[in-house]
């Protein structure tokens, strides 16, 4: 055999054993994991964040999720567009065509339980996730020794590889509120004049109808909420209250006001867009809310 036949059969080989060698894609896949993080909280709510790199031309993609019930489930795509999707057990199927990116949130309390005050975290993850432990907690107990352990903001971070992770840690004690200060005395009575007098009940009422005003809300919002009967409670303090805050908000405010979580305002803030009721923009790093002029 000639050198060159042998060197053009060598070619041929190195070609085919690098063909039938099988090559996994996002094509392939569906979609590619980037980053899976879970946020604990004191009460053992956990955040769940799953970050996906999406095969566009796939009209759905099936993820495993980290718990079998779960709520305030948000998922998008890289222009933060809802997307749909269905739940069947432990795996959520997301109609993702079109989209490059897609992000999963949701909460759950399946993942921890507490046991005389010790908190424990349970899970079998098939990904490299991030968990954050809650503010000032301390490990006690680990099954494997973590990729990374560091802080912030107070907080355990901690890098985890694939597999069954155990993981406990208690929490500090929070100290009880001071009984409340008695009263001072009243002050000493003494005569008012009676220009005085008027002057204060004209002040006290001037306010008072302005405080109505507001509590009753501009023509603008009644008009806004007799134009939409069905309107969810929820939704009709939002609105009230963006337009007693000037007629726009950022949604941390709405978090803030009414105690809810980040996704339930995120939903909420949607819907209200969709209504056609508020307009949502980024300003920075944050979302505001605006009533539609």
């Amino acid at each position: 055999m000639n050198k060159s036949l042998a060197a053009e059969l060598l070619t041929a080989g190195c070609i085919l054993a690098l063909i039938s060698v099988p090559v996994v894609s996002v094509g392939e896949l569906g979609y590619f994991v980037e980053s899976v993080e879970l946020r604990v909280y004191r009460d053992g709510l956990v955040h769940v964040t799953q970050a996906l790199t999406v095969n566009e031309t796939f009209p759905a993609l099936t993820v495993n999720l980290l718990a079998s019930m779960i709520e305030n489930v948000i998922v998008v795509d890289e222009n933060d567009t809802i997307l749909e999707y269905k739940i069947k057990d432990s795996n959520m199927t997301v109609f993702s065509l079109g989209a490059r990116r897609v992000i999963i949130e949701y909460d759950t309390m399946m993942l921890t339980k507490k046991e005389a005050g010790v908190w424990t975290l349970t899970l079998n993850n098939t990904y490299n996730l991030t968990v954050l432990l809650p503010e000032k907690s301390t490990v006690i107990y680990l099954n494997e020794v973590p990729t990374t352990i560091s802080t912030e903001d107070s907080r355990t971070v901690l890098q985890l590889f694939p597999g069954p992770w155990e993981i406990s840690y208690v929490l500090p004690m929070v100290p009880p509120k001071p009984s409340p200060s008695p009263p001072p005395p009243p002050p000493p009575l003494f005569t008012i004049p009676i220009e005085y007098l008027i002057g204060g009940v004209l002040v006290i009422a001037v306010a008072g109808s302005f405080l109505l005003l507001r509590r009753r809300g501009s023509p603008k919002v009644e008009s806004i909420l007799k134009k939409h009967p069905d309107l969810r409670a929820e939704d009709r303090e939002v609105v009230q209250f963006i337009a007693e805050r000037g007629g726009k908000v950022f949604e941390a405010e709405v978090r803030e006001k009414f105690n809810l979580p980040r996704t339930t305002v995120w939903r909420l803030a949607k819907r209200l867009e969709k209504m056609e009721i508020v307009t949502v923009k980024r300003i920075g790093l944050q979302n505001q809310i605006e009533l539609r002029k």
